[in-house]
């Protein structure tokens, strides 16, 4: 049989499993909980190794479609959608070649995205917008001074911008989406025995991650695009432009603080290992964290900043990201050749 027609009768097939696994558990609202937030995703994502890219997209396509015409659940199919997007960003992710912290990277800043869509795909159908409706608690919360002088009685050592805290419980979110469907899809899809070879390269990095997660940073080609975009979005700050669009504030502020943080664990983790090799001492290595942590409290972008140069001469001078890369790899590739799967 022709591989695309083997991968379209597949999909069709593993389609309509889904959609009756997914009416029933909608119907008996069973699917509400952890099925569409984690179920559906992991689903696509197996799908996606399976079935590849175009194939898994029409099946996800035409699941939608479906349980929005039989069940007329407006609400689910929205959930839906933004479940089997996620999934199918996952497979895609897990299978292309590239690093661990490469793709959650990447995943998040595009989940960001995904949730935006589907927020605007939901106000369009149902006339509601949950991003819109949160942003309006924040406005009242920061217009309510009894309200402010109680956050600030509870808490007078903390100075809380409840802006910051919206942006960054959303950017929170599709990461710690994307975080968790990522590495249970690359371990069933390992039980599954269909994971490619930077699929299975990936699940011995992910075994690896309690002793060398500490070797493992994003690429550089990232790292500067994101000092780039975090850099050009302070200095559009300190021009004092605002932008009215709520979706559009939320893309532009979610994504830079995801980078503040993929940046930061870089830099972090590049000194913390020199360190490490330069002393060899837990205690001197505990002084540096807890450092570390009052800085960030204290001043977070001097911080950041002063980090971010040390790291950058660090890497240039010893060369220190490509060495850890080496020391991942070679890990890795034992790891592949003693257990072969």
């Amino acid at each position: 049989m022709n591989s695309s027609v083997k991968r379209l009768t597949e999909a069709a097939i593993l389609s309509a499993a889904f959609i009756i696994i997914t009416m029933v558990a909608l119907s008996t609202g069973l699917g509400y909980g952890l099925y569409l937030d984690f179920g559906v995703p992991i689903i696509f994502a197996l799908i996606y190794f399976r079935c590849e890219f175009k194939y898994t997209l029409m099946c996800g396509i035409s699941s939608v479609i479906l349980i929005l015409l039989v069940l007329g659940n407006f609400a689910a199919a929205i959930l839906v959608s933004q479940s089997f997007l996620l999934g199918l960003l996952c497979g895609y992710l897990i299978a292309k070649k590239s690093e661990i912290f490469d793709d959650l990277y990447l995943g998040s800043i595009i989940g960001v995205m995904f949730m935006i869509l589907v927020d605007i795909y939901a106000r369009n159908i149902i006339g509601y917008s949950f991003m819109q409706e949160f942003q309006g608690y924040v406005d009242y919360m920061n217009n309510n001074t009894n309200i402010l002088e109680a956050i600030n009685n509870y808490l007078p050592f903390i100075k809380i911008n409840l802006q910051v805290v919206y942006y960054l419980l959303i950017a929170i979110f599709p990461f710690g989406m994307v975080f968790s469907i990522y590495f249970i899809s690359i371990m069933c899809a390992k039980r599954l025995r269909i994971l490619n070879e930077n699929g299975k390269r990936k699940y011995f990095m992910m075994r690896s991650m309690r002793n060398y997660g500490s070797f493992m940073c994003i690429r550089k080609k990232y790292f500067y695009s994101g000092l780039v975009y975090v850099i050009l979005i302070n200095i559009l700050k300190m021009t004092d432009i605002s932008l009215s669009n709520v979706y559009l504030n939320t893309i532009i502020t979610c994504v830079e603080y995801l980078s503040y943080y993929f940046i930061f664990r870089d830099t972090h983790v590049l000194i913390g290992n020199y360190i490490n090799i330069k002393f060899k001492n837990k205690s001197i290595n505990l002084l540096y964290l807890i450092i570390t942590l009052l800085l960030l409290f204290i001043i977070f972008k001097i911080t950041i900043l002063v980090y971010v140069l040390i790291s950058i001469y660090m890497d240039r001078r010893f060369n220190l990201r490509e060495k850890q890369d080496y020391i991942v790899n070679s890990h890795t590739l034992k790891l592949m050749e003693i257990y072969k799967i």
